[in-house]
C-alpha cells in the first residue's frame, strides 16, 4: 500500500462522515467501491482499523476541516406510520 494511498484513507476517515459511517459496516467493502487501488492482503489490514477512534479524533476537528455534511437518506420506514 502506497504511502498516498494510506493518508488519504485516513484522512478520509477523519473528514467525511458518511464515508465513516459506510466503512463502520465493512472498510475493505467501501475501499473497493471508491476505488482504492489495495491489494486482499492491505484490504485485510484496514479492516482492523477501529473506527470508532476515527470518530473521536473527528469529533475534535473544527467543522471546516470536514467534508460539507450531505442529508442522511430517510429509510422507506421512517414514514411509516404517519400520516
Amino acid at each position: 500500500m502506497c504511502q498516498d494511498s494510506v493518508e488519504r484513507l485516513l484522512g478520509r476517515l477523519l473528514t467525511d462522515t458518511s464515508f465513516r459511517i459506510d466503512a463502520a459496516a465493512s472498510l475493505a467493502n467501501v475501499c473497493r467501491r471508491e476505488g482504492y487501488d489495495l491489494t486482499e492482503g492491505e484490504l485485510s489490514l484496514v479492516e482492523r482499523i477501529n473506527i470508532r477512534t476515527f470518530e473521536t479524533v473527528a469529533s475534535q476537528l473544527d467543522p471546516g476541516m470536514c467534508r460539507a455534511a450531505t442529508p442522511l437518506k430517510k429509510s422507506p420506514h421512517a414514514s411509516a406510520g404517519k400520516g
